[in-house]
């Protein structure tokens, strides 16, 4: 809305300024001079001027620290011949803001030095302006032949009230270290052994006399979630459980057995290799039977009276899913509720596996999320998966994530910004001074205080921010790094205007 406002705005002042340059008939342009200090930026514009004659000055004071027009302060003036006396005045507030006017008769032709100072309540700045060149009019034909020959030059005009009345900046390109980074798509995934799905060890039926917790709530280690009353018929309650869960462990005892035997085999070159692998695996199939029945066994407890299993949370955390009601009959392995500890969860980047090369000097990474206005950064790299996944081409790596907020939720997705070194004093400019046509990059260069000229420039990396210069810029040249959609509008017109209307009436006392 303010962007449509700002063009309407943008061509009424154009159209002001030309009507205002019609009925002013200038025959030719004022001469136009930016100089920039630290604080300040200061653009002149002034006719030609003639020994004897009334010279008109306009000067556009814009403060450097927020871009803003000067509202106060004296401004005082000293223009210093080749020869003899300088010729002073002094302007004690500006005609408007941002704008001083002056009127000035010069006595003699050659060179003058204008020397201004200015000074307010919050600071004050100097600034020097060489080469004002006053002719005769037995040098004004030469002066005006001359300036026919240099019209026809494009540029890109936004005038000081223009500049004043938006969200505008410019500043020269800095150097700084950019991160050398890359983005990736990525979810928020819980954390290893931090989710928890509770099933029945046993069949019965879910107890009426403890409500089971809500998907959403937050239980802690060792609190009841449910408890299982016995089945109506006593087949695969707490005796098949423990006969299991012995049975299991039996396996896991002669599968370690076993496994010495092919060892002492495989060492005395009795048995293949093969033999030993298989032993191994043995055991691993063994523990992985038992674990959910040892598992099952601690997280119960069996009331001697009335035979009720007592089902507790092994961990802290939050209820993500309830697979079953109370008063429902429950079968021996089937799911009760799933609960995970979100305090800590994973975030799993999926990295393009054209970006595996730059993996090795991963440094660190942030994420940003949907909805949510703060940029995150994991605790540390927990692994980089080195499987490439056949069906989207890509490599997970793994981030663990601090979550004692509880901002963040599992399942979100992510834009995953992952660092992998720095690019060290980079001449740069902000993101939003980069403008894309076509493929091709371009900025705004300040030439005056109204002028201005796209160019066309070779980008590299970017990072925090910041777009890495290659070619087409140096870094003496000012660039539009805020605002430069306004200029982009004001590129439209075909020619810059030959002046915008600022009359040059007297103000000021010259002495």
């Amino acid at each position: 809305m303010r962007y449509v406002i700002f063009a309407f705005m943008l061509t009424m002042l154009i159209s002001g300024c030309a009507h205002k340059h019609d009925e002013i008939k200038e025959e030719h342009e004022p001469i136009k001079k930016t100089v920039w200090t630290e604080k300040l930026e200061i653009f002149i514009e002034y006719d030609k001027p003639l020994v004897g004659g009334d010279t008109g000055f306009l000067l556009h004071l814009t403060n450097l620290k927020d871009f803003s027009p000067v509202s106060e302060g004296i401004l005082s003036l000293k223009f210093a011949p080749e020869l003899g006396e300088p010729i002073t005045l002094s302007i004690p507030t500006p005609e408007s803001p941002g704008i001083y006017r002056a009127s000035v008769v010069f006595e003699q032709k050659g060179h003058y030095a204008l020397t201004a100072s200015f000074e307010d309540k919050a600071f004050s700045d100097r600034f020097v302006i060489k080469d004002i060149d006053v002719i005769d009019e037995n040098e004004k034909h030469i002066y005006e032949q001359k300036k026919d020959t240099e019209k026809g030059i494009f540029d890109i005009a936004l005038l000081k009230e223009q500049q004043w009345a938006v969200d505008f900046m410019v500043a020269l390109p800095e150097k700084r270290n950019i991160p050398s980074s890359f983005i990736a798509l990525g979810e928020l995934v819980p954390a290893s052994n931090t989710e928890v799905t509770l099933s029945s060890p046993v069949s019965g039926i879910i107890s009426l006399s403890k409500m089971l917790p809500y998907a959403g709530k937050r239980v802690t280690k060792g609190e009841v979630i449910a408890i299982v009353e016995p089945p109506v018929i006593q087949q695969g309650g707490i005796g098949q459980l423990i006969a299991s869960y012995a049975e299991a462990k039996n396996r896991v005892i002669l599968a370690e057995r076993e496994y010495e035997r092919a060892k002492r085999l495989y060492e005395a070159k009795a048995v293949p290799q093969r033999r030993l692998e298989e032993a191994e695996l043995a055991i691993k199939s063994a523990k992985a039977n038992l674990e959910p029945l040892k598992m099952a066994l601690e997280n119960m407890k069996m009331s001697p009276s009335d035979g009720k299993l007592t089902i507790k949370s092994p961990l802290s955390g939050t209820v993500s899913d309830l697979f079953i009601s109370n008063g429902k009959a429950v079968e021996a392995g089937q799911p009760i509720v799933k609960i995970i500890n979100i305090s800590t969860l994973w975030l799993q980047a999926n990295v393009p596996a054209s970006k595996i090369g730059k993996l090795q000097n991963l440094n660190k990474a942030t994420f940003n999320i949907e909805g949510l206005k703060d940029t995150f950064s994991p605790s540390r790299l927990v692994v980089i998966n080195p499987i490439i996944d056949p069906y989207t081409r890509t490599v997970p790596v793994i981030f663990e994530v601090n979550n004692r907020r509880g901002l963040l939720k599992v399942g979100m997705f992510a834009n995953v910004s992952i660092t992998t070194g720095f690019v060290e004093n980079a001449l740069s400019l902000p993101e939003e001074a980069i403008f894309e046509d076509e493929g091709r990059n371009f900025v705004f260069i300040q030439k005056d205080g109204e002028s201005f000229e796209q160019r066309e420039v070779k980008t590299g990396i970017r990072g925090n921010g910041y777009v890495q210069l290659i070619s087409g810029l140096n870094k003496n040249e000012r660039v539009v790094t805020k605002g430069g959609y306004y200029v982009r509008h004001a590129s439209v017109s075909a020619r810059m205007p030959e002046g915008h209307g600022h009359g040059h009436g007297d103000h000021g006392h010259a002495h």
